[in-house]
């Protein structure tokens, strides 16, 4: 006790009685009257005037600054009492980014900050004089950071460093370890270990655990939270009395039942899809449609299967290296493909994919690591310990990647491909058997034909006019060729200008290249990777009169193939009723623009690089110290009106060449075919082999009815879809260590390696086994020796069933976190799952099980005091659902959820001005659905980026643009508004008023009482509601709400047809409309009460 306190005590001895001394001196209630309540303790302090009262105000808070100063008596703990405030006040000057770092000096550090700390003595320590220094010169932190620490904080750090300052690692850098489990004196309640945790921190504070919840409340719980939807009302009736009759195994044979549902996938998948920023498109300006539902339901599956969590993270960034990589290993690393892609005018490609990286560094960070690696993009982490380099090599294990867009089939589509496949083999095998001596035939063919005349094509170097491009960009490939990115146009003719030096010019090569950054792998940017040449023009100039150029005219064009005449896709309306064709090379020089040659034969055929040669009707002669210098227009007006709705048929990726030889006769080779005869026959792989074997089949005779077969089984292929992946790159890209994070300023190369502070990287040396880079990387990200990753997700899932994580920053678990609530409780949890084979069900089962989640929601007045927030776990948690599972409740109630899984997104109903200018930057495609496809579960409702679905986005739903692994949680007027009022939200009014009608147990006698008929049809929609019979005044208060409907409805105050003009495609003809209208306004009332939408 300090001098002055003593003496203010002394003097204070005459006013006051002993006892009340007895509490000031000791910070604690007068001995002996422990066991008093607290109104009697606190007469037992007579004030006899205000003066004595006066004093004893000021004395109370003397009193209280004892009694905590001596509460915080003990050893001071670095984790949860030091670095907090260190992180908070002095990292970002004193902590591990160099660049920002000043004096030299690391807080964060032991070694360094030993420069001003004196274990042992906190007098003759630098770092607390300047906590306690006057002069705002010197004090620390400088006023102007606006960080100022306060009395207690500075007792904290004072304590610590007179008990030795012993430094820590921050606890969620060192992996999880089993921790013991506590022994508490409620044994009886505790179902499992959790538990115990739980139990042993309400022990500390004085609280007990709030009662266990009714059985209906449970099961409605368990059925919201392991689904994402409401029980039906005979599943509540039947399980309430199994639980009643067989408790404990019931309750787990429920719980096994809800985890068993496919709907359990599809709840929580889409918490992860949050953290993937999974959307329908692109984002951005354009904001065009993707397909990305491929990966949607590769998740949803994933966890109805249980696939380890483990395995889980290494398919998504790295499922295309494993061995034997299936379509659903490519599916799975569209979770890195999630990034926006911006298509808009003029955009920069390499620009956008940096910023794409930048996007999945941060996904991963938040999603997988629970960090926020994306401080270190531009700098070393302020507070973290990851150093700038550490970031570029983790982004270098990702950069050597190209952003595929692959083909993919459903189940049944996949069956009917190898269907198709197995009957071409099939097809080749009898040519085969009809040929016996195909191999030596097949042999003979290539020979000569290798050894015929080629032309001595020159790769001509393109420079391309701007104004042409549209805002389209033509990346150069290294190899002569261009690749088309950025912004597609639909309608566009783009021009490039090369020089040629020879002495004759007498014919042009146009290949048309796959690439797997286009659609399919190309080779145009259609969404089926197709394309249409609408004209081909050159004009030529010599480069001693370039101002005076030539038109070229082609005579002839010849291509390795020209598809058969065919009418435009509707896909491909330019809403200007003109009549527009495709077909086979000679439309891309038959001088009319309506006309195209294309790949597209709408079959895998279509995305294979193609060659044509284009014959001068002319030879130019070139003079000696001149070259040509040849101009090239890509005529492309096949598009469709929209561009930013994928209606691009456009080509993309090309190379022009040049000759001055004769033209042949023959068509030009497939390119794959062209490059394999060159090489000895014998020297060919079976697949090489097959390759040839393919073309060559079609230049014999006696194989055209087997070649008519295989084009017939073509035709029946399945179309499929396309899904955003990765795929490796064959060059490796260059990473480098950027300044400020700008790709154009990079400072020196890094290769790829991890941040120190986690766990090392296990490589295996030997050459022949060795691991792609990033299929290494996915296996550190989930090895049972990472720090944060068992952690980070057991942190969400604690987080989805009670609100909020056992760190509260579950997007960051580094030094700048919110401190654990449990500690052990997170330990063990990360061990548990990581011991199980990584499983999340069990988990599941392990949370949902424990008697802490099964507590009643019910807040006392004493826990809304000293726990407003359930941070102690004291009661069940109470929370508002996510906006998808709001929708999905008020389909399930009305009885129109459609409970298919997966498949293409679908549009419900939604006011047609979002899509359209100015509300939307282009006009956007939004086909309401008119069938049962309206009612789907939430999850399937398409998601544009830039123009959210209003009612997901009114209940906090994220667009996708980053990955969240925390939603915010409001509570609007505009809520409200949306579930009175949304087309949706009526449509389900009047659905459920008709069920209520024909189910909800009307009398069969005509002379009962109505009053009977609709007491039981409010039980009954109440039922659907909230899953539990209403109370009497609940009963009384809606009766009387539909009594005076029906009366507005008599009066024509209310229009039946206008409440009803919400449910058009509701049968509904068997019921009285007025009567169905009262219904469905008492309906209404029940789906928007906060119990309807609140898991309680």
């Amino acid at each position: 006790m300090n001098r002055r306190f003593a003496t203010l005590l002394a003097n204070a001895a005459k006013h006051f009685p002993p006892v009340f001394l007895e509490v000031l001196a000791a910070g604690r209630e007068p001995s002996g009257s422990s066991s008093l309540p607290q109104h009697r303790r606190a007469r037992a302090l007579p004030l006899k005037n205000a003066s004595q009262r006066c004093l004893l105000a000021w004395l109370c808070c003397c009193g209280m600054s004892v009694a905590q100063e001596n509460a915080t008596d003990g050893d001071i703990d670095f984790a949860s009492q030091v670095r907090p405030i260190l992180s908070d006040a002095c990292f970002a000057c004193h902590g591990p980014d160099e660049e920002s770092r000043e004096a030299d000096l690391r807080l964060d550090d032991p070694d360094s900050a030993g420069a001003v700390i004196e274990p042992g003595d906190a007098a003759a320590s630098e770092l607390y004089a300047r906590l306690v220094e006057t002069d705002p010169e010197l004090k620390m932190p400088p006023p102007e950071s606006g960080k100022q620490l306060d009395a207690s904080q500075i007792d904290v750090l004072k304590r610590w460093i007179d008990q030795g300052a012993e430094f820590e690692k921050h606890w969620a850098f060192v992996a999880p370890t089993r921790p013991e489990i506590p022994t508490v004196q409620q044994g009886d309640w505790v179902k499992n270990p959790i538990d115990a945790f739980v139990a042993r921190k309400l022990e500390s504070e004085g609280l007990s655990p709030a009662p266990a919840a009714d059985h209906r409340t449970l099961i409605r719980r368990l059925s919201l939270d392991l689904t994402g939807l409401p029980p039906e009302p005979d599943f509540v009736a039947t399980w309430n009395k199994r639980l009643q009759a067989n408790g404990e195994t019931a309750y787990q044979n429920l719980v096994s039942r809800l985890l068993q549902s496919s709907h359990y996938g599809e709840h929580w998948g889409r918490l992860w899809l949050d953290a993937a920023r999974y959307a329908d498109s692109d984002g951005y300006e354009k904001d065009k449609p993707r397909q990305a539902w491929f990966y949607r339901d590769w998740v949803v599956d994933s966890f109805n299967d249980d696939r380890p969590y483990d395995d889980f993270i290494v398919r998504q960034i790295a499922g295309d290296l494993l061995p034997d990589a299936t379509q659903a290993d490519h599916v799975a690393t569209g979770f890195l493909r999630n990034s926006m892609v911006n298509e808009e005018g003029g955009a920069d490609p390499e620009q956008f994919r940096m910023e794409a990286m930048f996007d999945r560094m941060d996904a991963i960070g938040k999603s997988i690591l629970g960090l926020t690696i994306q401080c270190a993009q531009c700098h070393t982490h302020k507070y973290d310990p990851i150093e700038h380099h550490e970031y570029y090599g983790m982004f270098a294990f990702l950069n050597n990647t190209h952003d595929a867009i692959l083909p993919v089939y459903t189940d049944g589509e996949l069956e009917r491909r190898h269907q198709v496949l197995r009957q071409i083999e099939e097809q080749e095998r009898l040519i085969k058997q009809a040929l016996p001596d195909w191999r030596e035939r097949m042999h003979r063919w290539a020979k000569e034909v290798a050894s015929r005349h080629q032309p001595n094509w020159t790769t001509t170097e393109l420079s391309f006019l701007d104004t042409a491009l549209s805002g389209s960009k033509f990346q150069p490939q290294g190899d002569g060729s261009y690749l088309c990115q950025s912004y597609a146009p639909t309608n566009f003719k783009p021009q490039g200008t090369g020089s040629y030096h020879g002495q004759r010019l007498t014919g042009m090569q146009l290949e048309l290249l796959t690439h797997p950054n286009l659609p399919r792998g190309g080779p145009g940017r259609s969404i089926d990777g197709t394309w249409a040449l609408s004209e081909l023009a050159a004009e030529v100039a010599l480069s001693g009169t370039p101002e005076q150029s030539t038109r070229i005219h082609f005579s002839r064009a010849v291509a390795d193939r020209s598809p058969a005449v065919a009418e435009l896709k509707p896909r491909y309306d330019n809403k200007k009723n003109q009549k527009r064709i495709t077909g086979g090379i000679d439309f891309a020089i038959d001088g009319d623009e309506k006309t195209a040659w294309t790949n597209e034969v709408d079959t895998p055929q279509s995305n294979v690089s193609q060659t044509a040669w284009f014959e001068f009707d002319q030879p130019i002669d070139i003079p000696d110290g001149q070259h040509a210098i040849v101009t090239v227009h890509l005529a492309q007006r096949h598009g469709g009106w929209n561009s930013d709705d994928n209606q691009t048929f456009n080509i993309g990726r090309f190379r022009v060449s040049l000759t001055g030889d004769t033209i042949p006769e023959f068509d030009p080779l497939p390119q794959a075919v062209a490059a394999l005869i060159q090489q000895p026959a014998d020297q060919w792989t079976p697949a090489e082999e097959a390759t040839v074997f393919a073309h060559w089949r079609t230049t014999v005779a006696e194989a055209q009815p087997h070649n008519e077969a295989i084009e017939q089984a073509w035709q029946s292929h399945p179309r499929g879809t396309t899904q955003l992946a990765l795929s490796r790159r064959d060059r490796p890209r260059t990473t480098s260590l950027l300044a400020r994070g700008d790709f154009l300023s990079p400072v020196e190369e890094v290769q790829p390696h991890v941040p120190a502070f986690l766990h090392q990287l296990k490589t295996d040396n030997a050459p022949s086994v060795t691991e792609p880079q990033r299929l290494q990387f996915a296996r550190w990200l989930a090895s049972d020796d990472s720090p944060t990753t068992a952690r980070s997700i057991v942190n969400r899932i604690w987080q989805a069933y009670f609100g909020i994580g056992l760190v509260e920053t579950s997007d960051d678990l580094g030094t700048q976190s919110a401190p654990p609530s449990h500690p052990e409780l997170m330990d063990f949890l990360a061990v548990e799952l990581i011991e199980n084979d990584w499983s999340l069900k069990h988990l599941h089962r392990l949370i949902v099980g424990s008697a802490t989640y099964r507590q009643s929601s019910h807040l006392t007045p004493e826990l809304a005091r000293r726990d407003p927030y359930n941070r102690l776990l004291a009661r069940g948690a109470r929370f508002r659902v996510p906006a998808e599972t709001v929708r999905d409740i008020t389909l399930a109630a009305s009885g129109l959820l459609n409970r298919s899984l997966g498949g293409p997104s679908v549009y419900p109903p939604a006011p047609e001005f979002l899509f359209t200018p100015p509300v939307s930057y282009g006009p956007k495609v939004w086909e309401v659905a008119q069938d049962d496809g309206r009612y789907r579960r939430a999850l399937y409702t398409f998601r544009f980026r830039s123009v959210p679905y209003p009612m997901l986005e009114n209940f906090d739903a994220v667009p996708g643009n980053l990955s969240c692994v925390r939603r915010s949680t409001s509570n609007t007027p505009m809520q409200a508004l949306t579930s009175l009022n949304e087309p949706m939200f009526l449509e389900c009014s009047i659905a459920l008023a008709a069920k209520t009608i024909r189910e909800g147990g009307a009398d069969e006698d005509a002379g009962a009482e109505a009053t009977a008929s609709d007491r039981r049809r409010i039980r009954f929609a109440f039922r659907r509601c909230v899953g539990r019979l209403p109370s009497d005044e609940e009963q009384r208060v809606l009766t009387d709400y539909l009594v005076r409907q029906r009366e507005r409805m008599d009066s024509n105050e209310l229009s039946a047809k206008t409440i009803l003009s919400s449910g058009p495609l509701l049968d509904l003809g068997d019921l009285d409309a007025t009567e169905l209208a009262a219904w469905s306004l008492v309906c209404r009332v029940m789906l928007n009460l906060d119990e309807t939408i609140t898991r309680e």
